[in-house]
């Protein structure tokens, strides 16, 4: 009697655990489904703070060494870069500077390198040489800068560039040009293009010029470490 309820019951309930073993597999799937965009929400969200965070401060390495010769990157929305090489070298970090100044793009009948010698001209400045570049990007500025400096007869070298350029351009010579001993020091502009005050780094994502200026060089970095840097003719040889 017992056994034949059991039965009976078990096979009044047969209905509902056939529904239920329909089911549950997409159950199943939605739960997962669910776990998975939270998860993806909470790492954009850790992302996005992170990025906002150190996007910026991530950019920027200043850790300048006593070299041969101070070497300023050509570029730069001002010359700042230029005066703090003066100013590495009033410190003792080098006697030599080499200046790169675009030799390209004329604009109402002149460009960089002219600007650049006209000015060092009437400062009176001793120690400095202009190196013109040719290349307009720093990839390249590698071969006008080795080029420059082959007849210094120097080992070492402090790189001077703007704070949001140093990491990439730190890592792009270090990598073409290994035969130098390379350090860097970072510059840093009080102001933007159209004469607003900078936001500091961690805020810069409130200001549209510095906020455009993370996203472009973030975009330059990828591009260096996903196909520059691979490419077969990655060390330039002098």
């Amino acid at each position: 009697m017992f056994e034949r309820e059991t039965a009976e019951d078990f096979g009044a309930g047969r209905p509902y655990a056939a529904e239920w073993d329909r089911d549950h597999p997409r159950m199943t799937l939605w739960r997962a489904f669910l776990i998975l965009a939270v998860v993806f929400l909470l790492f954009t969200a850790i992302i996005v703070g992170l990025g906002l965070k150190y996007g910026a401060s991530f950019l920027r390495v200043n850790h300048p060494e006593r070299s041969d010769v101070i070497v300023v990157l050509g570029g730069g929305w001002d010359d700042s870069r230029y005066f703090k090489a003066l100013e590495l070298r009033k410190a003792g970090y080098a006697d030599k500077i080499v200046l790169d100044a675009e030799n390209f793009g004329e604009k109402y009948g002149t460009n960089n390198f002219k600007l650049a010698s006209d000015f060092v001209a009437r400062s009176g400045v001793k120690n400095v040489t202009l190196c013109p570049v040719t290349h307009g990007s720093t990839y390249g500025e590698t071969e006008d800068v080795v080029r420059c400096i082959a007849p210094l007869k120097v080992s070492s070298i402090l790189m001077v560039t703007s704070d949001y350029h140093t990491r990439r351009a730190f890592d792009i010579f270090k990598s073409r040009l290994p035969k130098y001993h390379w350090s860097i020091a970072a510059s840093w502009v009080p102001l933007e293009p159209d004469g607003s005050r900078r936001m500091y780094s961690d805020q810069w994502w409130k200001d549209r010029q510095w906020a455009k200026t993370v996203f472009e060089e973030w975009q330059r970095l990828i591009w260096w470490n996903l196909v520059d840097r691979w490419k077969p003719h990655l060390v330039y040889q002098s």
